[in-house]
Formats: C-alpha cells, sequence, structure tokens
C-alpha cells in the first residue's frame, strides 16, 4: 500500500496485474480497512488502469465474508448491483470473482447466500447477470444438478448472451475445460450461438490433445449441419496433421492470421 502511494504521489500508474493482486490479497485476508483506502486511492485512474469497479466490490464482499459476515457482504453487494443496471456509470454488475472464490474454498453457506440474492435480483429486479454468474459457477465446478435447478427457476438468464460467449472463450483458452463447454451444450443448446459452442468444443478437446474427441465434435457437426468458421477448419487441419491423422475437408488455403483477421471483422459487424 505504501509504495502504491508513492506512485501514485509521484504521478506514476501502477500496472493492472500488480493492482489485482494487491486487491486479491487483501480481499482474502479481509482486509477492509486497507481496501476501502485501496478504493479511495483508485478512484480517479480505474479505468485508466483498466480495473473494473465490479472487482472492487466484490473484493470488499469477500472481505466481509472471509471476516464471517455475510450478511454485511449482502447488505454491501446488492445495492450497488441494483444501481449497476440502472446506471451503466456505476458498473458494479457481475459476482463472478466472489462466487469463483467462495466455490473454491468451498464456502457453501456464502455461496448459497449470494445464490438467494442473485435470485432475487432477478425474480424482484429483473437484473439477470449475477444470476447468471451463478451458472455459470455451477457449470465451471461440475454442478449440473444446481445448474440444471438453477436454469429451470431463473430461465431468463439464458439472455445474458455476451456473458455466455466470454465464458465460451475463455474455457477455450487453457487444457481441460471441455466438460464446460459439452455441459452448457447439454443444458441450454438452443440458446447458444451454436456455430460458435462447437467452434470453442473443438478448441477445447485440440488443446487437451484429444484425438478422439476432436474427430467426434467434427462428425457431429457435419451430422448437426453446422457450418464451422474457416479459422477454425484452419484449426482443426493443422491439429489433425500434427498427430498425423487425415484431413477430412478441403483446408482453407489463406494463412492463420488472414482467418484471425476475417473473423475480428464479422465480429465487430455483429456487434
Amino acid at each position: 500500500m505504501a509504495v502504491l502511494k508513492g506512485m501514485l504521489d509521484s504521478g506514476l500508474l501502477p500496472t493492472r496485474p500488480a493492482v489485482i493482486a494487491l486487491i486479491q490479497t487483501l480481499a482474502e485476508k479481509g482486509d477492509l480497512k486497507n481496501l476501502q483506502a485501496l478504493k479511495n486511492m483508485l478512484e480517479d485512474i480505474t479505468k485508466s488502469i483498466g480495473i473494473s469497479a465490479s472487482l472492487i466490490a466484490n473484493a470488499i464482499a469477500l472481505a466481509h465474508t472471509k471476516n464471517n459476515d455475510l450478511d454485511a457482504a449482502v447488505e454491501y453487494l446488492e445495492p450497488l448491483l441494483i444501481s449497476g443496471a440502472q446506471n451503466p456509470d456505476q458498473a458494479v454488475r457481475n459476482i463472478a470473482y466472489l462466487l469463483r472464490k467462495v466455490s473454491e474454498e468451498g464456502l457453501e453457506p456464502a455461496l448459497e447466500k449470494f445464490g438467494v440474492m442473485a435470485e432475487r435480483l432477478a425474480s424482484q429486479f429483473g437484473i439477470y447477470r449475477p444470476v447468471t454468474d451463478l451458472f455459470l459457477q455451477y457449470v465451471s465446478a461440475d454442478r449440473v444438478d444446481d445448474a440444471r435447478s438453477l436454469i429451470q427457476r431463473c430461465g431468463a438468464l439464458v439472455e445474458e448472451k455476451r456473458a455466455l460467449a466470454r465464458f465460451m472463450a475463455r474455457s477455450a483458452s487453457k487444457p481441460g475445460q471441455a466438460k464446460k463447454m459439452e455441459t452448457l451444450l447439454e443444458l441450454i443448446p438452443e440458446h447458444l450461438d451454436t456455430e460458435a459452442a462447437y467452434r470453442y468444443l473443438l478448441r477445447c478437446y485440440e488443446l487437451d490433445g484429444d484425438v478422439a474427441s476432436v474427430k467426434a465434435v467434427y462428425e457431429k457437426t457435419k451430422a448437426k449441419n453446422i457450418q464451422l468458421h474457416e479459422l477454425s477448419l484452419k484449426s482443426l487441419a493443422a491439429f489433425l496433421k500434427k498427430v498425423g491423422e487425415p484431413v477430412p475437408f478441403t483446408e482453407p488455403p489463406e494463412t492463420f492470421k488472414f482467418y484471425v483477421e476475417k473473423w475480428r471483422k464479422r465480429r465487430l459487424e455483429a456487434s
């Protein structure tokens, strides 16, 4: 904290990873005093260094949780989420970090408490991002029955398309995440961008080096008449050739860079 204060007093900006690490460390320790001081210190530079209001709010709620005061955590967080939904300038909208931490640490009473809050926000205020975060945390933790039950109670959470898309993209960025994609396709197939979902699922299995699953998913896309983007086909062809398997389609002729740019352009146009 002293080093950060010195930097700010000198007109220097701290790095985003350093600030995130400090926020998370203070939250883990339940250090509300320093978290609040840090929040005040960062107030004018959060946008400059890419620190979201949601992360700080989640951290403060986690600190209350660490201090065994769940009521205080909810009392602090819930009004911010309501305000964030009504006022884009006060953008405390998600509770993904908070839910992930309490789930990973096995703090089941906290997860239940925040789950009740999320469902209340959905049913009473029509605010669905927190309950979508809860659904995706259940998916991440392989709590499929809980996820299925939640979708039955709060079906409108599937309208949080951007949150679902970001979750799929993150899942396809590192190995060992294919189960999450399979679960989403099992639970809410009609609410996903089918082409994107299967593209990400293929990528998950490619990262795992799971040849049999890659081939099975590709056959499924053909059976379902899902048109894969050229970038996916290029990646799939490279994977199959690397493991010594035949490529069962005509490989797109351009470079990866060409198809990445084409895909990005299409996404921008769609948004």
